[in-house]
């Protein structure tokens, strides 16, 4: 993956969808849960928090494969916040993790988009 957000010839490239950034973010939450066993290297408290803001975090189906990977807050506009509400009260954490596992195992940004969309009717049914 390569992308400038402020590079306009790669800007189609800057998606919180591309597996390889879904990747990351799953490493990163992997790296926190496991940061907490080893006091000495991360403090005394197990299990570190991890958090997405901005619109990834106000994404409704990108909110799901978040929660998913691991991501534990999830902070965005006011009025993004039914939706993504609306959209993960439908949805286990075990539906969750399935659909991230999908995101993580697609070839590029579109694909995974499409995965969890199809997997995720309440999306259309709310007109997102």
């Amino acid at each position: 993956m390569a992308a400038d957000r402020q590079l306009g010839s790669l800007a189609h490239l800057n998606s919180p969808w591309q597996p390889a950034v879904l990747a990351l973010v799953k490493a990163t939450c992997d790296g926190a849960r496991a940061a907490g066993g080893d006091p000495e290297a991360f403090g005394e408290s197990a299990n570190k928090p991890v958090g997405v803001c901005g619109e990834a975090a106000g994404d409704p189906g990108l909110a799901v494969v978040l929660v998913g990977l691991g991501v534990n807050s999830l902070s965005m506009t006011p009025r993004s916040l039914p939706a993504v509400a609306k959209v993960l009260s439908t949805v286990t954490l075990e539906q969750a993790k399935d659909l991230a596992a999908k995101a993580l195992a697609a070839r590029t940004s579109e694909d995974a988009v499409s995965l969890v969309r199809a997997n995720l009717p309440i999306l259309g049914e709310l007109g997102l």
